[in-house]
Parts: C-alpha cells; sequence; structure tokens
C-alpha cells in the first residue's frame, strides 16, 4: 500500500479507485510502468526508513488497527501515520476545537469540556494548532485522559514550533495522527484537510469558539457529513471570534451551556469529577471555592485563611488553570464548570 501510495499524481481517490479496480494492492502496483513502479518503491523504502527513525508506525485501510470512524471518509487515506498508543483513539470520542486566536473564555471554556471528557473516559481529539485546540490538549493530559492530535504535517515536523513540547508530550502519552508521511512539512492546504479526519474519529465535534471562515467550521462541516453531531458553546455576539460558532448554533448546532452537556450528547451517565490533588491550604480554598464562594474575604473565612494567604492560594490556583479572576475580582473555578 505504501508503494501504491506513493506513485505520483495518486491521490487517495485514485488509490481507492485502483484498489477497486485491481482487488489490490500488489496488483494495482503490477499494472504499473517498470519506471513508475521503480519510483514509488524508492519512495516507499524512504518512508519505512523514515518511520522507523521517528518510532512511527503505518497503518492502511483495511488493516484492523486502522480507525473504523475514519473508514467512513469517501476520501478515507489509504494510509495513516501514528505516533503513540494507537488504542487512545478508541470511543467514546469527542474533538474540540476553534480559533487560534481565541479569547480567554474561550480557553477556559475549552479546557473545562476537556477535563470532563478526560475524567469520564471520552478521548478529546483536536488538532494541535493555537488557542482551543492547545487548550484542549493540555487540559486531557493534566486530567489524565485520552488525546489524539491530528496533524497538518508529518508526525515527527513540530507545528507550530512553539507546541514542539506538548507534541513530545501526546506522543508519550496519547497520540499523534496523520495522513502525510514522516519528514512532511505539508502546506497551506494540508491543514484544512486534516479537519476531516478529526471529524472522522470523534462521535460529537465541539466549536468553542470560532469566526467566520475558521478551521473549525470545516471540521463541523465534515462531522454532519458523516452524520455525528456538532455541538457549540455560546459565546459574545459581538466577538469576531465567534461569529461562526454562534452562526453554527442558529443553524441547529445542539448548544453547549455547561462542560456536562457534552457526557449528556455522548449519552454517558453525569460523572462526579474528583477534585484535584491539592496540598492543604490550596484544598481548603478549593472547596471555598467548589461550594460557591466567589468573593476573596468569603473564601478566607470559609477556608479560616488570612486574606493574604488567601490571595497567595488562589493566585497559584490560577496558574495551574485551576480558576480564574472576573473583571470584578471575583473567582470563577475553571475545572468542572463554565
Amino acid at each position: 500500500m505504501l508503494t501504491l501510495r506513493a506513485v505520483p499524481g495518486v491521490g487517495d481517490i485514485g488509490v481507492a479507485d485502483r484498489l477497486a479496480r485491481f482487488g489490490s494492492a500488489e496488483a494495482a502496483v503490477a499494472d504499473l510502468p517498470v519506471a513508475t513502479r521503480a519510483v514509488a518503491a524508492r519512495e516507499a523504502d524512504r518512508v519505512l526508513a523514515t518511520l522507523a527513525e521517528a518510532g512511527a508506525a503505518a497503518v492502511v485501510l483495511g488493516d484492523t488497527r486502522y480507525p473504523s470512524g475514519v473508514r467512513e471518509l469517501r476520501d478515507a487515506p489509504p494510509v495513516l501515520f501514528l505516533r503513540g498508543t494507537n488504542a487512545v483513539h478508541q470511543p467514546p470520542a469527542v474533538a474540540i476545537v476553534g480559533t487560534r486566536a481565541a479569547s480567554a473564555y474561550g480557553l477556559r471554556v475549552a479546557r473545562a469540556i476537556a477535563a470532563v471528557c478526560a475524567r469520564a473516559g471520552v478521548a478529546v481529539i483536536s488538532g494541535l494548532a493555537r488557542g482551543i485546540d492547545a487548550a484542549a490538549h493540555e487540559a486531557t493530559l493534566e486530567a489524565g485522559g485520552r488525546t489524539v492530535a491530528v496533524l497538518g504535517t508529518g508526525v515527527d515536523v513540530y507545528y507550530p514550533r512553539t507546541h514542539r513540547t506538548l507534541q513530545e508530550r501526546i506522543a508519550r502519552d496519547g497520540l499523534l495522527v496523520s495522513e502525510l508521511a514522516p519528514g512532511d512539512t505539508g502546506h497551506s492546504g494540508t491543514f484544512p484537510r486534516r479537519n476531516r479526519i478529526i471529524a472522522a474519529l470523534a462521535d460529537v465535534t465541539v466549536v468553542v469558539e470560532a469566526g467566520r471562515g475558521s478551521g473549525a467550521l470545516i471540521t463541523a462541516d465534515h462531522a454532519l457529513e458523516l452524520g455525528r453531531t456538532v455541538a457549540c458553546v455560546p459565546n459574545a455576539i459581538d466577538l469576531p471570534s465567534s461569529l461562526g460558532s454562534n452562526a453554527l448554533l442558529k443553524a441547529g448546532a445542539e448548544p453547549l451551556l455547561a462542560p456536562d452537556d457534552v457526557l449528556a450528547l455522548l449519552k454517558i451517565d453525569h460523572v462526579r469529577l474528583p477534585g484535584p490533588s491539592l496540598d492543604p491550604l490550596a484544598a481548603r480554598c478549593w472547596d471555598a471555592v467548589s461550594s460557591g464562594a466567589r468573593e476573596i474575604v468569603d473564601i478566607a473565612r470559609i477556608a479560616k485563611l488570612s486574606t493574604r494567604e488567601t490571595v497567595a492560594v488562589l493566585s497559584a490556583l490560577e496558574i495551574d488553570g485551576l480558576l480564574s479572576f472576573d473583571v470584578a475580582g471575583a473567582v470563577r473555578p475553571t475545572v468542572g464548570h463554565l
């Protein structure tokens, strides 16, 4: 299959047509002109060598390890390249996608939804882009969950470069997926195309925040074509980065009004989220916040700490991504709450 895929000018649909006509990749390759066959074989050998260097693997369409959801695509990649643990993509799975230029609200909500999914055993699929994608991956890993990054480059190419550490962590604790061979740096067209794979891997696609023309909307379109559920998080009507996702809501996407709503769409019973593992002082402040306290003086009183101690602890919890301060200085939890 790698040799057939490496034939110059033959795309995914061309490979599918040849497989249907000849019955197997071997027969399709045998029908090629000798010179073309030799060029394709050399390229396949190069890909195999690069795979070994990257610690990655290739799964071909028809292989039992090939993700079943991706098989449903009309132009399903004949070969997928994987780096990490293949079982990570198993359902239930939700895609969490959105704009690179995310607002603080969008990032907070993406993390909250991802944490709920992770703790309920739901795999989180996204595209490793800046903004919403990265927030979803990071929150899933922090919650000890399963996450899959579908790339627009080879699985050994770091893009964006600032996500090198995150990409390596996903390779170690989750799964990287690409239809591009290792070493391929991709191009402007490969990033929109990878969105169909994100949608195909997921039972539900959640658009957290997306402007008009956002790649997240392409993912939603693919999900709808596959007959999958699309959900959206409502956002400000005057925020450019949410015009596309709000339009999806108007068109009939499922509204997410709380992180747990995604579990209902997956038909998963509500899961009571365990609190984060914290030191004693932080745990006391966290319990106060979780019980509904929002003002620093109230949190200090419930936690039996001084105001100064409370501010220090809350600041540390904010750095850890567990809570945030709104413009009025009130505290809002970001784990398990919007």
